[in-house]
């Protein structure tokens, strides 16, 4: 693989390393705010789940009148119920809400996975937006320089008014390029403080543009992105749902115990309640549940088919742009080789000065090329990464 330090200046003064960046993100993300709060909530939800239903009184009375008087008076009496959960149905219910625990905390990977990118991405960015500074500056130094020996020539009589025109024309050029660089690295550098909420100027210190390549590991991040991942996370919940689904309507049996008053006689109850699942209302749902799953499971094998064909793709294209850029820099020492002999045509009278700022201007603008080669490759990097919902 190889590697290509970018161009960095006291701009930034808040180094860290890339996981230090991901942290603050982590911590600045609303995304991962709402699953955290969310995996706490799932944790009281199951255990109230899980907990033994409240003990319930029952209480009667009712006037009796009997054919004989000592039969009549008043029957009164109170039971007790309380609830006794199936421990297959409290099972069932453990592994649901055990597996809510495990999409959110995978809920949580992906996020993380969707913010690396992003952060790759833009102090890549960052710093090719400082590279391209470092490249007008020169560029506009040159103008400048140019525009002050023709204001000389001018007064010497050895320049035309439209000629030195020319030189003010390019100075307002390179310095309008300028200023729009600055612009773009102050807009790259603004996402990455608005993503980690820190207001001081960032510098990753361990984090450089590199190309990247098909390698042995490509079928397993293919096999481990995010949204294979995030299907397969649906289908286990379908798998928790039908399991429990299958005790709906006699998850528990109930159970009483009470004493009864009457004028005649007292009495102890008892009562039980077995519920019997005698009807297609569960097997429906199961069906129901299976038949998404199977959609589910299709569409997961469709998915990881597309994300192959173009993962790989991608792949070949970003080979492609890595020769177009090796291609632009054969280019650029070609022109800086040309440079070197206009200057030295410049010095020794034999290149006007016109001739020599075109020679510099085009050795920057080759310069400029390699970064923007090298800005498209990172665009289009990220748009894998994207799809694989991690970085490389």
């Amino acid at each position: 693989m190889k590697s290509f330090s970018l161009l960095l200046v006291p701009l930034f003064s808040f180094a860290m390393s890339f996981n230090e960046l991901c942290d603050h993100a982590y911590n600045a993300s609303g995304e991962l705010i709402g699953t955290n709060g969310r995996i706490v909530s799932n944790t009281h939800s199951k255990a109230s789940a899980l907990a033994g239903d409240p003990l319930s009184l029952e209480g009667d009375a009712s006037g009796v009148k009997g054919k004989d008087p000592k039969d009549s008076g008043i029957r009164y009496g109170a039971m007790l119920n309380f609830h006794l959960k199936k421990p297959a149905f409290v099972d069932a219910q453990s592994h649901q809400y055990n597996q809510i625990s495990k999409t959110l905390h995978q809920e949580i990977q992906l996020q993380q996975g969707v913010i690396q990118v992003a952060l790759k991405h833009d102090w890549l960015i960052a710093t090719l937006e400082q590279e391209r500074i470092g490249i007008l500056n020169e560029k506009a130094a040159s103008a400048k320089e140019g525009y002050a020996i023709g204001q000389k020539k001018v007064t010497a009589g050895r320049m035309s008014q439209m000629e030195f025109s020319r030189l003010m024309s390019e100075v307002y050029r390179a310095t309008s390029e300028l200023a729009m660089g600055e612009m773009e690295l102050e807009h790259a550098h603004h996402g990455l403080q608005e993503a980690t909420m820190l207001h001081e100027e960032i510098v990753v210190d361990d984090l450089h543009f590199a190309f990247i390549s098909d390698d042995n590991s490509t079928d397993d991040r293919i096999n481990n992105a995010s949204i294979l991942q995030a299907l397969s996370s649906q289908i286990a919940s379908l798998d928790a749902q039908m399991k429990s689904a299958r005790y709906e309507g006699s998850e528990a049996i109930s159970m009483g115990a009470g004493a009864t008053h009457e004028p005649s006689q007292n009495s102890i109850d008892f009562r039980i309640t077995i519920p019997l699942a005698w009807s297609e209302k569960n097997d429906q749902k199961i069906a129901a549940l299976m038949s998404e799953k199977s959609a589910l499971l299709h569409r997961r094998d469709v998915t990881a088919q597309k994300l192959r064909m173009n993962i790989h793709t991608l792949l070949e294209h970003l080979e492609t742009r890595e020769k177009r850029f090796n291609e632009a820099l054969v280019a650029q020492k070609h022109q800086k080789t040309l440079l070197e002999m206009a200057q030295k045509g410049y010095e020794g009278g034999v290149v006007n000065q016109f001739e020599y700022l075109a020679t510099k201007n085009s050795f920057y603008d080759a310069r400029l090329r390699t970064v923007e080669l090298k800005r498209e490759y990172i665009q289009e990097m990220s748009a894998m990464e994207e799809k694989l919902g991690r970085i490389w």
